[in-house]
């Protein structure tokens, strides 16, 4: 049951919040250009088989918005300072290649497991109309035990300066209203998957009693005209329901007065 309601939440999220696409299609709306690599290194050590392999499609832009999604790009492969950050070959192939490393450290320090280790990371676009772009990390990971771990970060940045567009375009006055219709919005997606179980079961009671969510730890981004708010795994529920994802459309937030006052022009 758990591994079924787990497959069902990540098709939800995968479905809803990360639509990557493939940069050999050619788009006619005036998409930005945008430049890709992939790296992969797979070795046996001992017993284990080390997997590490990334996917980068990053857009080729002005320098303010090349810096910030650098800057991105960094955060997500946990890059030192050493690593040549305009050259995204090099970022990619220092990932695999630290990655492993990690790997190999691990496997020696575990004791007798004969567990694979393996570490997926695909960054790329997933949004992207006339003003901002937005860009996706999905980080998938498996390190022995019962099960793996994904992760989704998503960053919207302003085309024209680069600046990031998160929780910065919400009127910070109007918040408390914002959370209580991200969790109205969240207590219905619980009660789809769990059913007559929510009412007792509910990750978002505490003590009975049904309680606010606050806005994800990761901030929101733009995808499809709306606002995304995207839970990771554990972060306001168990592992078996996957990564919770709602969304409010950005004309909806304008509607009630709950974004930021020049953002809120921009929106139509």
């Amino acid at each position: 049951m758990k591994k079924i309601l787990f497959l069902a939440s990540m098709l939800v999220v995968l479905a809803a919040c990360t639509n990557v696409k493939d940069p050999a299609v050619k788009e006619e709306n005036g998409a930005m250009k945008m430049d890709s690599v992939t790296d992969s290194i797979s070795v046996m050590e001992g017993k284990h088989q080390l997997t590490a392999t990334i996917k980068i499609v990053a857009p080729v832009g002005n320098e303010a918005l090349n810096k910030s999604i650098t800057r991105f790009i960094m955060k997500a492969i946990e890059g030192k300072a050493s690593v040549d950050s305009t050259d995204i070959k090099a970022i990619a192939h220092y990932f695999v290649t630290s990655t492993i490393d990690d790997f190999k450290k691990d496997v020696q320090e575990v004791g007798p497991d004969d567990a694979p280790r393996s570490y997926f990371l695909e960054i790329g676009k997933s949004y992207e109309n006339d003003k901002v772009i937005t860009m996706n990390a999905n980080h998938d990971v498996y390190l022995g035990g019962p099960h793996g771990s994904f992760i989704i970060n998503a960053t919207t940045f302003n085309k024209a300066d680069g600046k990031i567009l998160g929780n910065n375009i919400l009127a910070q006055d109007k918040l408390a209203d914002v959370k209580n219709q991200v969790t109205k919005q969240l207590q219905d997606f619980f009660k789809d998957m769990m059913g007559e179980d929510y009412e007792k079961d509910s990750p978002l009671k505490e003590n009975g009693k049904e309680k606010i969510v606050e806005l994800p730890e990761n901030g929101i981004f733009i995808e499809n005209d709306s606002a995304v708010f995207v839970y990771q795994q554990y972060e306001i529920a168990p592992y078996a329901f996957g990564i919770p994802c709602t969304k409010i459309a950005l004309k909806d937030l304008k509607k009630n007065g709950w974004l930021e006052e020049e953002f809120a022009k921009t929106v139509e």
